[in-house]
């Protein structure tokens, strides 16, 4: 496995070559890789706007997928060709393994490179119509088409990321009305495209006033929870950051000065990502929270207990990514 995931890396090794050779103005994505030998054959930057997500299974012949999700925020759409000899299925486990490096977390995959020639179905309905950046095609034929769809939050900043990869089997062209591009690209046997939509919401504004103590045992007092934000994590990981240690002390002086008081400290996830990730996901955090109350404040630990409950007990719905955040937390429950 070791021997795998070093192949996967070592094959976005920088090229010198094909960045050369990109449209005039295109750039990777930050803290994104490019399969070595790819080069940038479109670009374009779009203002904020909305761009459908595929979430579900479907079928060409229906038109497109059966689930999808609409997100919103700033999009980047890349379009890399990758030289014969590569197979789509190659390039797929590639970029999954990239995105997996940075952070991200898989939120959807087409049944790996399914044999449907949905490229231009899915094009049309999810693609080039997002965000109006329409293209025109001449017909070609994709002997695999690969599709996956990853979501991270970095620096309080939701970005979700698709990836379309289609392996040609004819010969046939793509035209773009572009600054510094002609208008129509060549596309030859063998190639394949990698098509990469980045879209950038804006940054979730994060409430940093530290509740108080006094704060938290008035809300025990009254209803008998209460949800805090100030203990955060990093996408997709149990470790607290050092940021919490405000909110964590608050705690900690709530239960030395209260020594009859018992809690279970619920862990809260939104509904990116699978629902069994989510669960264990909730449950690693709310678990490091008491470990923490033990380890670092000396808490009894029979007077905590940790309890993850993934994204089945939202606060508000899952549809835009302030709402997300506030799902996102760590409930504390009188017991």
């Amino acid at each position: 496995m070791r021997r795998l995931a070093l192949a996967l890396i070592l094959a976005f090794a920088p090229s010198a070559a094909a960045r050369a050779a990109d449209v005039a103005g295109a750039k990777d994505p930050l803290n994104f890789k490019r399969f070595a030998g790819s080069e940038i054959i479109h670009y374009k930057t779009g203002a904020y706007d909305q761009y459908i997500m595929a979430r579900g299974p479907g079928s060409a012949d229906a038109g497109g997928f059966a689930k999808s999700q609409t997100v919103e925020g700033a999009i980047t759409r890349l379009v890399y060709r990758v030289p014969a000899g590569h197979t789509a299925l190659e390039l797929l486990r590639n970029y999954e393994q990239m995105l997996s490096a940075a952070g991200f977390t898989q939120t959807f995959e087409l049944a790996p490179c399914g044999g449907q020639d949905i490229g231009p179905v899915f094009l049309g309905k999810y693609w080039w119509q997002n965000a109006g950046m329409v293209g025109d095609q001449s017909p070609f034929q994709s002997g695999m088409d690969c599709y996956f769809t990853a979501n991270a939050t970095q620096n309080g900043q939701d970005i979700d990321v698709a990836v379309l990869v289609s392996a040609l089997q004819n010969q046939g062209s793509l035209n773009w009305p572009h600054p510094g591009q002609k208008d129509q690209v060549s596309l030859n046997p063998g190639e394949v495209l990698v098509g990469v939509d980045v879209v950038a919401a804006k940054a979730v504004e994060i409430n940093m006033v530290v509740v108080q103590a006094a704060d938290i045992a008035d809300a025990l007092a009254a209803k008998g929870t209460f949800d805090l934000y100030g203990i955060l994590f990093d996408v997709d990981r149990t470790d607290i950051k050092p940021e919490s240690a405000k909110t964590l002390d608050q705690v900690a002086a709530l239960l030395k000065i209260d020594r009859t008081l018992k809690l279970e400290v619920a862990g809260h996830t939104d509904n990116t990502g699978e629902a069994a990730h989510n669960m264990a996901l909730s449950q690693g955090r709310a678990q490091a929270v008491v470990d923490a109350l033990v380890k670092q404040y000396g808490i009894d630990p029979g007077r905590l207990q940790a309890k993850g409950y993934g994204d089945t007990e939202p606060v508000a719905p899952n549809d835009t990514d302030a709402n997300k955040a506030k799902n996102r937390r760590v409930e504390l429950k009188k017991v």
